[in-house]
């Protein structure tokens, strides 16, 4: 199963120059504690601008380039083919978090079952943008308040069907 997991202000904003635009300590404690011995699903430059490798998650990266490789990480797995690698594992029992960045977020976005935000409270200094986020996607399951950000646990909603757009026997027409 595809989760996101993200950190998002008051106007959807997640990053800056590659990097985090705040520091919460208590989002990046829950955000180990969700990850830890997991896999992590994000892209080559959010995975390039890390400041260290995550421990104990198999991290899958994605990468248009084809000659990019990874040789210092031994948990870490290049993948070029992001669209059949979110549809292999969208209905997987193994539970992948995907951690960005925004194109990553964008073309996972459809694929995730669950969700686990923190907003941040107020606006940042942002040039990225969760924008593909619909609050209206999902059912809220558990919410803490922290004294930066409100944390939430949602799954995604089912799809209503169009009732114009049904037949007699509910079959599309």
């Amino acid at each position: 199963m595809l989760i996101t997991i993200v950190a998002i202000d008051e106007e959807k904003g997640i990053g800056k120059n590659g990097q985090l635009p705040w520091h919460i300590r208590e989002d990046l404690q829950l955000f180990k504690q969700n990850t830890l011995h997991h896999s992590i699903l994000m892209g080559q430059t959010t995975y390039d601008h890390m400041p260290r490798k995550l421990r104990d998650r198999h991290t899958y990266v994605c990468s248009i380039d084809p000659e990019y490789q990874i040789t210092d990480d031994p948990e870490a797995e290049v993948i070029h083919d992001l669209e059949a690698f979110l549809k292999q594992h969208q209905d997987d029992e193994e539970e992948v978090f995907v951690c960005g960045g925004a194109s990553i977020y964008r073309q996972s976005y459809p694929y995730c079952k669950k969700a686990y935000i923190s907003f941040v409270k107020g606006t940042h200094d942002v040039d990225t943008y969760f924008d593909a986020f619909n609050m209206d996607d999902w059912i809220i399951e558990k919410e803490v308040e922290y004294e930066q950000f409100i944390y939430r646990e949602m799954r995604r909603r089912k799809r209503r069907l169009n009732k114009a757009r049904l037949g007699r026997r509910g079959a599309r027409i």
